[in-house]
């Protein structure tokens, strides 16, 4: 008997700085939209490299008075 496994959900993100990919050494730079799984995006997040592509698109549309 086999068991499925679930698939795995890549999300996607914008790059906010750039960042060196660990696995294949290809640097993305600003404004890229990457697709990662959470285990990956997770350290990226929180230093600060990514955003989810939503709320990169939330501060985009900020106009200069909003905080």
């Amino acid at each position: 008997m086999t068991t499925k496994k679930p698939a795995t959900t890549r999300q996607k993100y914008q790059v906010k700085a750039p960042y060196q990919c660990p696995n294949t050494k290809h640097w993305h730079q600003v404004g890229d939209r990457v697709e990662l799984l959470p285990s990956e995006a997770d350290f990226l997040m929180l230093s600060g490299k990514i955003a989810t592509a939503t709320d990169a698109n939330k501060s985009a549309t900020k106009t200069k008075g909003e905080a």
